[in-house]
């Protein structure tokens, strides 16, 4: 142990150097997501400490991701409406009016949707009934 013994600067210039290197490799491992902890094989405690405490500072540097990106979609789609709402509030002059518009145009679009359904159930049930009526007629003449 060296606590109390004095170094000559070459040898404290050595041992800082050795540090910043291996402060800098732990950047550069904690950049690059290496995950083991027994990269440094060095003895030397103080040579240790640096690269960990190079590793934590890289680490903290980066922001982290937190969240699902699900969500942030969830809460983006919420914020928009609840502008869109606020926005009809204030172009209507009250959020009732606001609120009857939006009212007016979901049951025009339900309405609309509804009507779509039908016609394309009428069409659908339509082409089963020709068919049938072919497959009797294609059954009959055959038999």
């Amino acid at each position: 142990m060296r606590f109390f013994q004095t170094a000559t600067p070459d040898e404290a210039a050595a041992a800082q150097a050795r540090k910043d290197t291996a402060y800098e490799q732990g950047r550069r491992d904690a950049r690059a997501g290496v995950s083991e902890r027994a990269l440094l094989q060095e003895r030397d405690t103080v040579v240790r400490r640096a690269y960990e405490r190079g590793r934590r500072d890289e680490r903290a540097r980066q922001p982290r991701r937190r969240g699902s990106p699900v969500l942030t979609t969830v809460l983006v789609l919420a914020a928009a409406a609840g502008a869109f709402i606020v926005y009809l509030g204030v172009s209507q002059g009250s959020f009732g009016r606001g609120g009857q518009l939006v009212d007016q145009n979901l049951s025009n679009a339900a309405a609309t949707a509804s009507g779509a359904v039908h016609h394309a159930a009428d069409q659908a049930g339509d082409a089963l009934q020709n068919a049938g009526q072919r497959l009797k007629q294609t059954a009959g003449s055959n038999g």
